[in-house]
């Protein structure tokens, strides 16, 4: 029986043939070859804000494949106009962010290309960290750097705690002295928000957010000169000047010989010109741009800055508008300064906030604004109109001022386009190299000129 059993399964599985089955192969000689997986999909794998500080930070991110990237940033809710880059094919990526504002909220629009020519893009949103405590400032460049970033100071002079919240709120990031309850009381008041700077007339304190001091204001007009000023306290030592340093004011009794010695003891250097309050001269609005130019010759190497008119002092028939002051604040940037002062320091709420306007303008481009000038070739119909260009990362940012009563056509040369006109939301054409344009009385414009492909 168990014979027979057996033979009857051998017929079943092996066709009938009595033999024994067949003797597989064993794996011992065998050859195999994987199969290989598909590449994955070109893509973003994680993007992140990284080493964020109240002035700086870093965006870094990893793609599937090989590829270069460019991120575009801008504070949020603003078109992003300023570029870093990261040209080299790799798959891990990181650009700075610079110029930032403390506690100011930013976009940034990463956009890899795969070495195919794919395309791929994802957003980081981060927030800036609080004005630092204990700052660590530097000058490089014709620019201050704290914590690593660059500053660019809006500055309020001698405000009492009861203007710090609306202040600040507008974008004033940096506070000269305090006359109601000292410096120490100023320094905790806007902690965290902005930094404070002393005057001469401020015993020395320890105390959060100091970036540095003022000398004496105005200290041409006080007969002082690079020896007679008074010592300085520890951090940036802040100057400004009277417009008599420049060629088209008169000058002091004393000339002009004191103002190598004054420039070379500060950091930072300013003036007033007050075309319209002190001077009572509407045709000289222009001077804002010529004389902010004659500083930057006179202070090379160094940040400088300008205090701008914000309400009438004493000429009520050469009115300050909002006009004038968002004008008078560009050609001052457009002559080079690398901060700007508003004074006198009781402005209401309307000229609040023409300035949180400018200042919103000044954080939308901040690091281009704080490049070196580079040369614009202008054609006008005015001679009342001002401009200057700077150039950050391959990108031209082009800077023109109408100070005068009538409107004037431009016509720049540029390589690249087409031109973007900042906060517009249009563009215009560039024909035989250049573009043309027509300002109103007063107005500023902005053009954003892409490098040429």
């Amino acid at each position: 029986m168990l014979l027979a059993a057996t033979a009857a399964v051998d017929l079943l599985v092996y066709g009938g043939r009595h033999a024994s089955p067949p003797r597989l192969p064993t794996a011992t000689g065998l050859t195999t070859s994987p199969v290989p997986l598909p590449p994955p999909p070109f893509g973003i794998a994680s993007a992140e804000a990284t080493d964020v500080g109240p002035y700086s930070a870093r965006i870094t991110w990893t793609t599937t494949r090989p590829s270069t990237g460019v991120v575009r940033f801008g504070p949020a809710g603003m078109r992003p106009l300023l570029l870093a880059a990261a040209p080299a094919l790799a798959t891990q990526h990181s650009v700075a962010l610079d110029g930032l504002a403390a506690n100011g909220a930013y976009t940034a629009v990463i956009t890899a290309t795969s070495a195919a020519g794919a395309d791929v893009a994802t957003t980081v949103d981060l927030t800036a960290a609080a004005a630092p405590s204990a700052v660590q400032a530097t000058i490089e460049d014709g620019t201050i750097r704290v914590d690593g970033g660059a500053f660019f100071p809006l500055i309020a002079w001698l405000q009492c705690a009861d203007r710090w919240p609306a202040s600040i709120a507008e974008g004033i990031d940096l506070f000269g002295g305090n006359q109601c309850t000292g410096l120490a009381s100023l320094a905790e008041g806007v902690a965290g928000k902005a930094l404070a700077a002393g005057t001469s007339d401020d015993p020395p304190v320890d105390a959060p957010g100091l970036l540095g001091w003022f000398y004496p204001d105005e200290a041409d007009a006080r007969g002082l000169t690079g020896d007679s000023l008074p010592a300085a306290q520890p951090g940036l030592r802040f100057l400004t000047l009277t417009q008599h340093f420049f060629a088209g004011a008169a000058p002091l009794p004393s000339g002009r010989g004191m103002y190598p010695g004054l420039v070379a003891k500060a950091d930072v250097v300013g003036f007033d010109l007050y075309p319209l309050q002190i001077l009572c001269r509407r045709d000289f609005l222009a001077a804002d741009y010529d004389a902010q130019s004659a500083l930057v010759a006179l202070a090379p190497g160094k940040p400088t800055f300008q205090w701008i008119e914000v309400r009438e002092m004493s000429c009520p028939t050469v009115p300050v508008t909002p006009a004038t002051i968002r004008a008078e604040s560009w050609l001052a940037i457009a002559g080079g300064a690398h901060g700007l002062g508003f004074f006198p320091n009781d402005w209401d709420a309307d000229t609040g906030a023409v300035i949180q306007g400018i200042a919103r303008r000044i954080r939308q481009l901040e690091p281009a604004l704080l490049e070196p000038a580079v040369p614009v070739s202008l054609e006008t119909s005015s001679a009342d109109v001002r401009a200057s260009a700077r150039r950050y990362h391959g990108v031209l940012y082009v800077i023109a001022v109408n100070a005068g009563t009538q409107a004037a056509a431009i016509r720049v040369r540029v390589a690249g386009g087409p031109v973007e006109l900042a906060g517009s939301g249009r563009s215009l054409p560039v024909s035989g190299g250049a573009f043309s344009d027509r300002l109103a009385p007063l107005a500023v414009r902005i053009y954003v000129v892409p490098p040429a492909p």
